[in-house]
């Protein structure tokens, strides 16, 4: 319901008479709009996840666990090539995202350098401590709309779209490192770039309560088997694979 907000009245001296202006009606949305917060706009969603977490929580010691993933979020945010923002860090994961659209082979170029120095972590921090730690990176790549909002100089992100992103972390593949880029992220980059997407096989579609359907292609890297490549061509990328390759209408 509008807040109404009333001017004071004034008395008018030479007419001894008292004026009233007109109301003045602020919605809700004009409200929100003098506290700071953001429109809602279009962009990418990128959440990096810590593969084998719980069981590594409960298998480590308490204080050599924490020491090892504070080090491996920090692999991670260091390796952040795109100039990412951080929403949050979410105890095994990291809340990146971006207002604009990143291309498939953006995307998958920095997958890859956090993967890598991922792993060299895990090896350095296995030798370190004496054990093998099974851990492992995998990433969720999604697109729609978002906005922010700040509480107690926290930036927090706010949108469907996030929560599509947190609940494709629930899926049914069965690799621990691997890359996914939903539907969503080729119909942005058809709409920016010119020319042609090719990807490779693995697709999958997932419903979610009352979400919507969500399809989405994954990319498997578990033990360093890549089930395709990236080549980019008139401006866009082409996604090749051994096993079968669909066209993107």
């Amino acid at each position: 319901m509008p807040t109404i907000i009333f001017h004071q009245i004034k008395k008018s001296y030479r007419t001894k008479k008292y004026k009233m202006k007109t109301p003045v009606l602020k919605t809700s949305a004009d409200r929100f709009k003098t506290k700071g917060v953001e429109h809602s706009s279009s962009g990418t969603i990128l959440i990096p996840d810590i593969s084998g977490f719980t069981k590594f929580v409960n298998e480590t010691e308490f204080t050599v666990g924490r020491e090892i993933t504070k080090q491996l979020l920090q692999v991670i945010i260091d390796n952040n090539i795109l100039q990412l923002k951080i929403s949050e860090i979410e105890g095994d994961a990291v809340l990146f995202y971006k207002k604009n659209v990143l291309s498939p082979l953006e995307i998958k170029n920095q997958y890859e350098l956090m993967l890598n120095r991922f792993k060299e972590k895990i090896q350095k921090l296995s030798l370190d401590n004496g054990f093998r730690i099974n851990l492992s990176l995998k990433m969720i790549v999604h697109f729609g709309e978002l906005s922010t909002y700040t509480i107690s100089n926290f930036e927090k992100l706010y949108g469907k779209a996030v929560i599509e992103a947190h609940n494709l972390l629930k899926n049914s593949i069965s690799s621990s490192s691997y890359l996914l880029l939903t539907d969503n992220v080729f119909r942005a980059n058809r709409k920016k770039f010119k020319g042609t997407c090719y990807y490779s096989g693995s697709q999958l579609c997932r419903v979610y309560g009352n979400l919507e359907k969500i399809g989405y292609t994954y990319f498997n890297y578990e033990d360093d088997k890549n089930t395709g490549t990236i080549k980019l061509i008139n401006n866009f990328s082409e996604f090749e694979s051994k096993l079968n390759i669909s066209k993107v209408k």
